[in-house]
């Protein structure tokens, strides 16, 4: 008998089909499914071609390959990242790492608030070169992280520098959180999850200060929940061009209760991360004096565990809200994308735990032509990490996205 022939040829011969059918089978179920209407109606460009009106569906499957295209649109984990709690535990532990794809640094520019708050704008590559650029053209990105993030979190400087660094040149600023990122604390109020009046006093900002600019909104967790909650709200006086989110919370019924489950990754990972912020900031806010009528009890804050706790007691009854089960639904930005008018990319996990599925409203992405979803089975929580060594794969579909629109 042949050698090739041998029983342990074939065996071996067996197990590599076999492999190599399972690898197919495994890349085949990272394939991205986008989710978006097939009506020819759509605020994409407002224009005909010879062919006749663009949609954002044509936009998507002509441009935004990293999404669309047959051949090339899955998100393969890295090998060891295979899972939606890899991934975040992963991202999370590198969150302060700086590499060639995200050493950058900012210039700072502080703005206050109507109610006082200051809210501080960290520009890449600098804003006195934009400053002295008036009649500037190149157009601008504003990005929003999550909760307890800033400009400084991993994910943030390399989507700022990849896109600074693309064709377009986007002159990008990152909206910092009221109280984060060492900004100066000036109102007691804190952030939450459906605050968009920050953000929508810095788009203003940026817009008279560079008026032949275009602008994109980019948004992470948290920050994509107050951007699409703003996008809404504006509707069709919205002055940004278009606008992307990241594992965006649309019901915060839902996250918060993902997020307050008792798991590793709740807490070990995120839990105490969030929390230690958030003291951090009500605690550098102590000098300022609250509302009387406002009667917040110090020891619960004090001895908080869990996220909820804190809103509860805190964010709540400072916001004004009558309960939790009110704060959630004014705060969730699934209320709000049935009015967005503008070219709007969500992209969101299938295994992301803190921000789970059920959340999306996915019929509403069915039935606006303007929005879109981008689903991705394996990316977890702010991860989305291929290759090796990992590399963030959300920035190309964001930079192909922004810059077909722009």
């Amino acid at each position: 008998m042949p050698d090739f022939l041998s029983p342990g040829s074939l065996g071996l011969a067996v197990l590599g089909l076999g492999g190599y059918y399972a690898c197919k089978r495994y890349i085949e179920s990272c394939r991205i499914k986008v989710v978006t209407s097939d009506a020819k109606t759509s605020a994409v460009i407002r224009q005909t071609d010879n062919e006749g009106i663009v949609t954002l569906r044509d936009i998507l499957y002509t441009k935004c390959l990293s999404l669309t295209d047959p051949e090339t649109a899955f998100m393969v984990p890295t090998v060891y990242l295979g899972t939606g709690l890899l991934q975040t535990i992963f991202a999370t532990m590198r969150v302060r790492l700086r590499d060639h794809t995200s050493d950058i640094s900012y210039e700072r520019e502080l703005l206050t608030m109507e109610d006082g708050a200051t809210v501080s704008l960290d520009w890449y590559p600098g804003i006195r070169a934009q400053e002295n650029a008036a009649d500037s053209t190149r157009p601008i990105a504003l990005v929003m992280s999550g909760v307890g993030g800033s400009s400084q979190e991993h994910h943030i400087r390399a989507t700022v520098k990849s896109l600074a660094e693309s064709t377009l040149g986007f002159i990008v600023v990152v909206v910092n959180h009221r109280g984060t990122a060492k900004t100066p604390i000036t109102s007691p109020r804190p952030y939450d999850s459906g605050l968009t009046e920050d953000f929508r006093t810095a788009v203003l900002h940026v817009h008279k200060q560079n008026p032949s600019s275009k602008l994109v909104g980019i948004g992470f967790s948290m920050g994509a929940n107050i951007l699409t909650k703003y996008l809404g709200e504006e509707a069709t006086g919205c002055m940004l061009s278009c606008a992307v989110s990241v594992c965006c919370p649309f019901d915060i019924s839902v996250s918060s209760a993902a997020m307050n489950e008792s798991n590793l990754l709740n807490n070990y990972v995120f839990q105490p991360a969030v929390m230690s912020t958030l003291k951090r900031a009500i605690k550098r806010a102590q000098h300022l004096k609250l509302d009387p009528s406002i009667k917040i009890d110090d020891e619960r804050v004090k001895n908080a565990k869990r996220l909820w706790e804190l809103e509860d007691e805190f964010l709540v009854k400072i916001s004004g809200y009558k309960d939790l089960k009110e704060y959630y639904a004014k705060s969730s930005s699934a209320n709000f994308v049935d009015e967005i008018d503008i070219p709007y990319l969500a992209i969101n996990s299938l295994d992301d735990r803190i921000t789970p599925p059920r959340g999306i409203p996915m019929d509403k992405f069915l039935n606006n032509p303007n929005i879109a979803l981008a689903l991705v089975p394996h990316g977890g929580h702010l991860g989305f990490l291929t290759g090796f060594p990992p590399r963030i794969w959300f920035i190309r579909p964001i930079e192909e996205f922004i810059s077909a629109i722009v």
